[in-house]
Formats: structure tokens, sequence, C-alpha cells
């Protein structure tokens, strides 16, 4: 089945070019150049992968991010600052590009997110269990959804207990060779107890100080 992605970009030149190389990489592409249009698109149909521009004339990226929780989403942006970069990993985005970027390396980080959504297991450890297909995690009797990349940290290390992984490791396992910033898996990390925690459920997460993390 081909795989759909929507794109949210208000630089037309910029949203066509990537429509060509994605369609020629046989992507079904949908293209919307502001904010609340895209917002609309992706609350009511379903994408396997949301390109979104972060600086929108009618929308902030953010705030489009922070509705569509749980999304796959793949954020641009010509802010390179680490702060921006944090802002958009913690409102729910699963990959960030800043602009300029390379076509090639655009089309390989969609390609490594959207093989990380073929997959369709359910995992249980303590009190917690998540099910791959809706991104959801289950405590007791609340479930929610996770963002992406959040959804996979958390499957990985419950999927080994016991075994310490290094933030370099972790870097290699979500994002496959291509390294995001340096705060990001602590940034996950903290999210992830946040959302335990609040829901009552067990703070198995472990960090052992200079080498890691583990579930024991």
């Amino acid at each position: 089945m081909t795989a759909s992605i929507l794109i949210i970009e208000d630089d037309e030149r910029l949203a066509t070019l990537l429509a060509q190389e994605l369609s020629q990489a046989k992507y079904q592409v949908y293209i919307a150049g502001r904010g609340s249009e895209g917002l609309f698109l992706a609350e009511t149909q379903t994408f396997d992968l949301i390109v979104l521009d972060l600086n929108l004339p009618d929308m902030d990226g953010i705030e489009i991010a922070e509705r569509l929780t749980g999304q796959s989403i793949l954020m641009l942006t010509a802010r390179g600052d680490v702060e921006s970069r944090v802002k958009g990993l913690y409102a729910g985005a699963s990959d960030y590009m800043t602009k300029p970027f390379s076509t090639q390396e655009l089309l390989a980080r969609i390609h490594v997110r959207l093989r990380e959504r073929q997959q369709n297991d359910d995992l249980s450890y303590a009190n917690l269990n998540l099910n791959e297909g809706s991104s959801s995690l289950t405590i007791e009797e609340q479930s929610f959804v996770l963002p992406e990349l959040e959804f996979k940290l958390l499957k990985l290390l419950l999927s080994h207990p016991n075994r310490l992984f290094s933030k370099e490791a972790l870097e290699a396992q979500l994002y496959g060779g291509l390294m995001p910033g340096s705060n990001t898996i602590e940034v996950f990390v903290y999210n992830l107890r946040k959302r335990i925690r609040d829901a009552g459920g067990e703070d198995v997460i472990k960090t052992v100080r200079g080498k890691g993390y583990m579930v024991r």
C-alpha cells in the first residue's frame, strides 16, 4: 500500500519541489499552504507522515503539532537553535530538519519514519501496556496516545528489561544513524516519566548516571 504524506508548507516553491521528489519516490502526496488547511486535512484524513513547517502565516507549527498528538510529524524550520528544536520535540514532532536541507536526507528520514510504523504488536511490563497499532500507552484503565518516537523509545526499553542503553545507542535505534540534537533523548525520557507518573504508572525508567537508561 502506498504511504500518504501531507506537506504543510507556505513556501509554494519548496512545497512543490518536495511533492515532486516524494511523488517520484512513489509516495502519495498532499499539500496545504496554510496551517489551518493542513490541520483540517490532518484531523479529517489519515496520513502516514506529516511534513510540517514551523513558521506558517496563520498558525504556529508548534500549535499544530500539539493538536496532532500521536501523528508521525517531521518538522521543518529555518530556526537552527536548540530551543526551537526542543520545543518541536516537546510538541510531539518525531523528527526535525533545519532549512536549508538536503533532499536526499529528507527522503532518508521519511523512509525511516514510515518503516517504523509497519509493525503492530502489544507489549506489557509492570502496569504498562503498549499498543503499536494505535501508538497508545495504557496504565490501569487510562489510555493515551504517545508521540511516535517517545513510543518507540519506551517500547525499546520495555522490550529489554535490565539492559543498559547508552544515549548514543538509543539515538541510533530511534534515528537510524541520522543523529538528532544533543539533548533529544533526555527530552523524551523526561516526557515519558511525567506521562507515566501523572497516570499513576510505575517509575520503570532508571537513569544510570554517565552511562544511559534502563528498565528494571
